[in-house]
């Protein structure tokens, strides 16, 4: 999966998925200047550090004196043990080897073993340079530190060098905050990487095989839909007449509406699906972390409002569990779905080159999107197009 670009028979070009390149911090161009998700903001105390991978690095999450998010390359400067595995206290981070302690900015504030000084007591100076020695904890330098933000109860990480040049302010969750809403997390680790992920959370084809009889049931309709490519994003539009979800579709649409239904891309690692019945129905936004080439965790906001909803969501609070069963159910299976597809991925050449069909032209667009950027984002990007298609479920 090294090369973006294959061979075909026919000596063609064939553009390829390049998952590992995805995923590395240094190789995947400007999918570094974005903010992904570090983890939900109630995972994130005063009471000890949090471990995290993203683009395969590893990071420590801690808060500060103000109770702020910290986020640091998870290595002590010393002899580079972890130091998510160490303690933190009154906003400070130390290092489970030697106790060396950290600031939120990353600098090395105490140095057990120097005693009360903190500085060296018999070296001179000019030893101290000559043997490759520190007199003091300030000279030492410090860890890499990368931007945090906390949001919609997530919190986010800055992987670029400069967030003045992110490309994209954090995603609002939908919904979140809204009186009359209900939302809930769901956070889940899938055997897989970005782009597979984001391409499944957006397609409706398999949805009449992974999950037959817990969302859709095969019915071999014909479903035109339209794929608009604009602004770094893939929206598609449904067109089907009396489209319908089985299970939980029921409790909301009792009444039958017409359900109106979108998926939405956003560059590079965010999904928003839209199942609407009027002005109630249910979101599900999905934003996905990459740790490694296919290895991922996804923190799924799901949003709803019920038609037969009281003041004061009193209906919603009552049914989340329920709700939440079920979608946990639904997500389990695109887990195990994901893990098949990552099985075929790893066996032997050809791995992440995919062949298609009109169904996947929007799959196609997100590709070009991710594509893009993995080399560097430079230049205007894939051109703004909106397409009509059709495909049967």
């Amino acid at each position: 999966m090294r090369n973006s670009l294959h061979l075909a028979p026919s000596g063609e070009p064939v553009l390829a998925v390049d998952l590992e390149a995805e995923a590395d911090l240094n190789r995947c161009g400007a999918l570094r200047d974005y903010w992904y998700v570090a983890c939900r903001s109630p995972e994130l105390t005063t009471k000890k550090p949090l471990a995290r991978t993203i683009l395969g690095l590893n990071l420590v999450l801690f808060r500060d004196e103000q109770g702020k998010p910290t986020a640091l390359r998870d290595r002590c400067l010393h002899r580079n043990a972890r130091l998510s595995a160490g303690a933190t206290f009154d906003g400070k981070l130390g290092c489970p080897y030697h106790g060396w302690v950290y600031d939120a900015a990353g600098n090395v504030v105490e140095v057990p073993s120097l005693g009360p000084s903190q500085r060296g007591e018999v070296l001179d100076e000019r030893v101290h340079v000559r043997s490759g020695l520190t007199v003091e904890p300030c000279e030492l330098g410090r860890l890499q530190r990368f931007e945090t933000r906390e949001q919609d109860g997530l919190i986010y990480v800055f992987m670029g060098e400069d967030v003045w040049k992110a490309r994209a302010e954090p995603f609002r969750v939908p919904y979140w905050g809204h009186p009359d809403w209900t939302v809930y997390f769901m956070v889940t680790r899938f055997p897989n990487g970005v782009t597979n992920l984001v391409e499944n959370f957006m397609d409706v084809p398999h949805t009449v095989f992974v999950h037959s009889k817990w969302f859709r049931n095969r019915a071999r309709k014909r479903v035109p839909a339209t794929v608009k490519r604009s602004g770094g994003s893939v929206l598609v539009t449904y067109k089907q007449d009396q489209d319908a979800v089985s299970g939980m579709g029921r409790i909301f649409n009792p009444s039958g509406l017409p359900m109106f239904h979108t998926d939405h891309y956003f560059v590079p690692n965010i999904t928003r699906v839209d199942y609407m019945w009027g002005e109630h129905g249910f979101v599900i936004n999905s934003q996905v972390t990459p740790v490694g080439p296919t290895d991922s965790w996804v923190y799924t906001a799901i949003s709803f409002r019920l038609p037969f909803e009281l003041p004061g969501r009193v209906v919603g609070r009552f049914m989340a569990p329920i709700i939440k069963w079920y979608t946990t159910q639904v997500i389990l299976q695109d887990v195990e779905i994901m893990r098949v597809q990552r099985e075929g991925l790893l066996n032997g050449p050809g791995g992440g080159v995919f062949k298609s069909t009109e169904a996947d032209l929007l799959h196609a667009d997100i590709e070009a999107y991710r594509r893009w950027l993995r080399e560097g984002g430079q230049g205007p990007g894939p051109t703004d197009e909106e397409r009509d298609i059709v495909f049967w479920i």
